[in-house]
């Protein structure tokens, strides 16, 4: 347990520090050396990567989470499984890989009519009318060694995770891909770089990366090279591909709903619009950062309670993570709404800071709120013996999320996009809530969650109305401490959390001595 939290606590240092590089790389240098469609693009690639890994992994990664301890041996051949398992990814890759080369004119022609209804676009953006070929048509098949990265480094990295080596794919992932990503976009400051060798250079990051985690895997002489004779015999392939399959579908469903927005935006409405949308959805991701540190401990409490049968511990566990969520969570929107003109005045792009897109965050963050604030509510569900209702409620939230971005893009575009995400969280967080209420009796709101609300109008009110310094640097820093001490305040004088509250009384009492 020790190595456990050690390792809990250096992953989150590590995340954090990803998310400012992340930061640093979306606000200043994508603005700068991008357009909305490069960008866009980029986003694409990722997604697509995302999703063709994922389905081409047959479900090894969760396989090898669940059977790898059934099978581990002391020799460091563990029955074959490991020799089996990275074949499954390799006979899984091929067959998708085929199939995308197959359907390629079918994928192409939904970006390639793009080309043809650029004018609908302009209603919400100014677009690239000259363009006549898109950019997933000139790179498709670049997306297929990226792919194939990326499904290796996801496949190195749960080899990782089986032996207790957590920290340094973490560290590959978000803070030495992205600083490459910093570099590149530096030489493309300079002009040493274009676009083209940017995309080549991010593909053979992802290389690199997993070549690293590859090494450091080999380094821990955990495995061996060699086959016992009975080769696959020891492995209960029909239990273990039954259980690969299902989290496959399950996992590959719930990634959809997250990337469909990319998707549909590129296809319907082009790559700038998408860029634009994705810029602003990337800015509102540091809302739920706070959650995915949170988590890490709190599902280990979940998971162990739902064993003991101590749902009480449950109940506080969820009550005490919705609310402490919400109030950072909140915090972080109303910080970056009273600095929206700080934001514009540092990007000075016109294709991204627009202020009527401002609406596009508004949006956004009020999804990335809702969803922090339901809390633990899916994982409960997804711990107990109930798991499988959460693959059903994904599959109708994908069919719920992708018809409504058919709906309402073509009129609406990236406004469009946004309202789908946050109405589908809306769902998923509402069913969630409703169903752990009336078949658990757990509901994790109360008055302190209207008093976060009240905290943040008047927080928003104060720093949104505060005079404007001559300075950027300066207004940012007096206007988010002017928000910052006037919500942190009122949070501890409204005692919205016991833990935030003897945090801060720790702190004084140190402060004092």
């Amino acid at each position: 347990m020790g190595i456990v939290k050690a390792q809990a606590y250096k992953n989150t240092i590590v995340s954090y520090a990803g998310m400012v590089i992340a930061y640093v790389n979306t606000v200043l240098l994508f603005t700068n050396n991008f357009t909305a469609s490069e960008y866009g693009f980029y986003n694409l690639i990722i997604s697509i990567s995302v999703l063709y890994s994922l389905v081409a992994s047959m479900g090894v990664p969760s396989i090898l989470a669940k059977y790898f301890p059934v099978y581990r041996t002391d020799n460091k051949r563990h029955n074959g499984f490991m020799h089996w398992s990275a074949g499954l990814v390799l006979l899984g890759f091929v067959a998708v890989t085929v199939l995308f080369v197959i359907f390629k004119p079918v994928i192409t022609s939904a970006y390639a009519e793009t080309v043809k209804t650029l004018s609908e676009a302009a209603k919400f953006k100014k677009v690239d009318a000259q363009r006549a070929v898109p950019f997933l048509v000139e790179y498709y098949y670049y997306l297929i060694p990226l792919s194939f990265f990326v499904l290796a480094f996801t496949y190195l990295e749960m080899t990782g995770r089986i032996i207790y080596q957590t920290i340094y794919s973490n560290f590959l992932q978000n803070i030495l891909l992205r600083l490459i990503t910093t570099a590149m976009l530096i030489l493309m400051s300079f002009g040493w770089m274009n676009f083209d060798l940017f995309i080549v250079g991010y593909i053979c990051s992802n290389g690199l990366i997993a070549l690293l985690q590859l090494i450091s895997i080999a380094a821990t002489k955990n495995f061996s090279y060699k086959l016992d004779h009975g080769r696959f015999a020891g492995i209960n392939k029909r239990e273990v591909l039954g259980f690969g399959v299902f989290t496959m579908v399950s996992s590959s469903i719930y990634v959809l709903l997250q990337k469909v927005d990319t998707l549909m935006l590129s296809s319907m409405a082009g790559d700038e619009v998408q860029g634009v949308y994705s810029w602003y959805f990337n800015i509102a991701i540091v809302i739920s950062v706070p959650a995915q540190a949170l988590s890490r401990t709190t599902y280990a409490i979940v998971a162990d309670a739902w064993k003991a049968n101590n749902r009480d511990n449950i109940i506080e566990v969820y009550y005490k993570t919705s609310i402490i969520q919400m109030a950072i969570g909140c915090l972080l929107f109303i910080g970056i709404i009273v600095n929206r003109e700080n934001l514009y005045a540092i990007v000075r792009n016109p294709e991204y800071v627009d202020s009527k897109y401002f609406s596009l965050f508004l949006i956004i963050g009020l999804g990335f709120l809702v969803d922090i604030t339901g809390g633990l509510n899916t994982y409960i569900i997804t711990t107990s013996h109930k798991y499988k209702l959460i693959t059903a409620l994904t599959i109708v939230a994908a069919i719920f999320c992708i018809g409504l971005n058919r709906v309402l893009i073509p009129k609406y575009q990236g406004m469009g996009a946004a309202v789908a995400y946050l109405l589908t969280t809306v769902l998923i967080n509402f069913c969630t809530w409703f169903y752990l209420k009336y078949r658990f009796n757990m509901q994790p709101f109360g008055l302190k969650h209207m008093a976060v609300l009240f905290i943040a109008l008047i927080s928003l009110a104060l720093g949104y109305y505060f005079w404007r310094l001559p300075n950027v640097f300066l207004d940012i820093m007096v206007r988010s401490g002017l928000t910052t001490a006037c919500y942190g305040l009122l949070t501890y004088l409204f005692k919205i959390s016991p833990d935030i509250n003897e945090k801060v009384d720790k702190t004084l009492a140190l402060l004092k001595k």
